[in-house]
């Protein structure tokens, strides 16, 4: 049985009445999971759904950038190789408008 660890994700916020929120959360996830599916789920289950389209995410975990997921999880880009997950990593997610 894979053990879990405790993870802290946060981002930015996506408007300006979205500001006013916490967007900290903390997180149990298995240890052992593969990196590319992690964040899918984590995207899928904690990134604010955006309407249109153009706009994606950088992924931090511990402050290096791992991936960049285009609009609402439509695809993920792996942009360096990833440590394995830690008891107390953190992710960061940082938003990028569309831009046209």
């Amino acid at each position: 049985m894979l053990s879990k660890i405790q993870i802290t994700l946060t981002r930015n916020s996506v408007c300006m009445g979205d500001d006013l929120e916490d967007h900290t959360k903390i997180i149990n996830i298995r240890s052992q999971r593969n990196m590319q599916k992690t964040i899918i789920n984590i995207a899928k289950n904690y990134l604010p759904n955006i309407t249109g389209c153009g706009h994606s995410w950088d992924c931090y975990l511990d402050g290096t950038k791992i991936a960049v997921i285009n609009g609402n999880c439509n695809e993920i880009t792996l942009t360096a190789d990833c440590p394995s997950l830690k008891n107390g990593c953190e992710f960061f997610f940082k938003y990028n408008s569309a831009s046209y």
